[in-house]
């Protein structure tokens, strides 16, 4: 009997010990989970900087468009505009160049005519 008290004993001291590795591990499980919950909380701050600031730069980037499409507008109203005066300016140089041309013809003209007066006074 002695023997059976004795065993039940030791299977006692190998449960206790059994429960206090047991009470150890879920110590430390706990203190594991507890920094897991740390880490998760310091991820879901940093994820909500990140949004946030993706935010911020898709407004930017949403700004910058619009007013890129507005600076295109306005070259492009401009570059019609300068074509047009092109167009304008051509138009009266090529009359010009009709005028030079017949007046140059005239002058011509009037220089042979002029020659042969003189000619025609010394001769």
């Amino acid at each position: 009997m002695d023997e059976i008290l004795q065993q039940i004993l030791h299977e006692l001291r190998d449960l206790k010990s059994d429960v206090s590795s047991l009470k150890s591990d879920v110590s430390s499980l706990k203190s594991d989970v507890s920094g897991l919950k740390s880490d998760v909380s310091s991820l879901k701050s940093d994820v909500s900087s990140l949004k946030a600031g993706q935010e911020r730069i898709e407004t930017k980037v949403d700004n910058l468009a619009l007013e890129l499409r507005s600076n295109f507008k306005f070259t492009n109203d401009k570059l019609e505009e300068h074509k047009s005066i092109f167009t304008v300016v051509s138009n009266e140089i090529k009359g010009i160049k009709g005028d030079i041309e017949f007046l140059s013809g005239k002058s011509g003209k009037h220089d042979t005519e002029i020659n042969h007066i003189m000619n025609m006074l010394r001769g």
